[in-house]
């Protein structure tokens, strides 16, 4: 499966990525192979960090024994079953990362990976050392080599290509009907859980099972079918991404006449809202992502909005001249992720290039990191940036509005800021029961574009793993995701209604 995998994505020939694609296969080659006694040694130091787990039980099953690891807690409890060795080689010489591609790969399974991440979660301080010296030596060249990450003019494309030039038809498998691919905003935030205060993260993290529907394709694979009742027939992600996208014009106050600049089109959800709702509003949206582009051209046209949407396929930072002072709004919603740390104030300096000089506003949306946890997650090659989004960066929120004031020279000024995060962990919980669900036409999209990928029983757990993962992160605000309005001082017109 590894290799099958390390196929899908492509980055421009260079040097970074030559050494990069050769340690990863000499890796994995020394995995596939295996080694009796380096595979004990890894198992026995691993085992001696689990041992220090006080909070909740871990149990792993081998195929020589069973072992427990017990704190003083039942919740959260996990299994995991080892069916390579190589999981326990992952795990000591890449730690998180280890886990996450073993998981991948097929190395190891559970049926509950929300349970078992929430174990790691809330024993994270001991169990630190998965994260050791050892692990950090072997995941030192890995960190060189992802030089090639960087969002560079020559980078970028390629970055964003490798995700989201994946197959619209995969998407379109779990997103709502409009395909906006970002936190959505819900009337009730837990509406999907059962009224159950009394129990523990852990269950009420995974009775929101218990409203997923069954699989309507009878041909998806039994490792992704289930028997949970269908929900209503109401579609609650699609209203709550019109919320979410009523919410953001709100805040923009975007009115008659505007001319409007977004910056990462998506899949057009947002422009095509704007187009709908204010009247005579004109829009130019960018991207660097050649599906999205086609695709947005099409539903431009298609909706009759080609006299008032232009779609770009365009890097922020080449944004023409005749641009400067244009708009009078700038929107981005989950964009500043990809835009990398070391081009944080290149950003804002940019979008104050394009605002006009005066009365202009914009907002932006982007998943952020706690302060505390910055300096760990930015020195971190994680499962996310390897796999998911090459070149992804997240942000805090100090780190946004201090590169705002310094790139604008106090020319944009903040107006608010708010975290919708919470509502992420609903989002993604709908969309991974219409992933699971819908199994079946992901695995047809995807096997047109990448064949080989589905060719074993371990297909579709990146993306399951990644769905938990960042679940997990938002229903615990490890991870946010925060609304920025900012506008040009002394713009007296955008008024001031707290309840938007």
């Amino acid at each position: 499966m590894s290799s099958q995998l390390l196929d899908v994505h492509k980055h421009p020939s260079s040097f970074w990525s030559f050494a990069d694609n050769s340690l990863t296969f000499l890796h994995e080659t020394v995995l596939t192979a295996g080694y009796g006694p380096l595979t004990t040694l890894a198992e026995k130091l691993v085992t001696s960090v689990l041992r220090k787990i006080t909070i909740g039980r871990l149990r792993i099953i081998t195929s020589k024994r069973i072992y427990e690891f017990a704190g003083k807690d039942v919740e959260p409890h996990a299994e995991l079953t080892v069916l390579n060795d190589a999981f326990w080689v992952r795990l000591c010489t890449r730690g998180g990362l280890g886990f996450a591609e073993a998981y991948m790969f097929g190395d190891v399974t559970c049926e509950d990976l929300i349970s078992a991440f929430l174990v790691f979660l809330k024993n994270k301080e001991n169990l630190n050392s998965l994260n050791s010296t050892v692990s950090w030596l072997f995941s030192l060249p890995q960190r060189l080599t992802s030089y090639r990450f960087l969002n560079s003019l020559g980078n970028a494309r390629s970055n964003i290509s490798a995700h989201y030039d994946l197959s619209d038809d995969m998407f379109k498998a779990f997103l709502s009907e409009d395909m906006t691919y970002s936190c959505a905003i819900y009337s009730d935030l837990d509406g999907d859980l059962p009224e159950m205060p009394l129990l523990g993260l852990s269950q009420l993290v995974t009775s929101s099972l218990l409203f997923e529907s069954t699989p309507a394709d009878s041909n998806t694979s039994t490792s992704h079918t289930s028997t949970r009742p269908t929900p209503p027939l109401v579609d609650t992600l699609a209203a709550a991404q019109q919320r979410k996208l009523e919410h953001i014009v709100s805040r923009a106050r975007i009115l008659p006449g505007h001319r409007v600049l977004e910056i990462g089109s998506g899949w057009g959800s947002l422009s095509l809202h704007i187009a709908r709702q204010v009247a005579g509003v004109q829009v130019d949206t960018i991207t660097l992502s050649d599906n999205q582009y086609a695709y947005v051209r099409a539903e431009v046209a298609r909706h009759g909005f080609e006299d008032r949407i232009r779609v770009h396929l365009l890097d922020y930072r080449e944004m023409p001249h005749e641009w400067d002072g244009a708009f009078d709004r700038v929107v981005s919603v989950e964009m500043v992720e990809a835009v990398g740390l070391e081009n944080l104030e290149v950003y804002w300096a940019t979008i104050d290039r394009v605002m006009k000089k005066k009365n202009a506003a914009g907002v932006i949306q982007g998943i952020t990191v706690p302060d505390a946890r910055f300096a760990d997650h930015s020195k971190q090659m994680g499962f996310i940036q390897k796999w998911v989004f090459p070149g992804a960066a997240l942000p805090t929120v100090t780190l946004l509005v201090n590169a705002l004031a310094y790139a604008t020279s106090g020319r944009l000024v903040i107006e608010s800021i708010s975290n919708i995060g919470p509502h992420y962990a609903r989002t993604l919980r709908e969309w991974r029961r219409r992933f699971e669900d819908n199994f079946g036409n992901v695995e047809r999209a995807l096997h047109k574009n990448y064949p080989s990928v589905f060719d074993d029983d371990h297909s579709g757990q990146g993306g399951e793993q990644l769905a938990c993962y960042c679940e997990i992160g938002f229903t615990t605000r490890m991870l946010g995701d925060h609304i920025i309005t900012f506008t040009r001082e002394g713009h007296e017109e955008l008024g001031c209604d707290i309840f938007e």
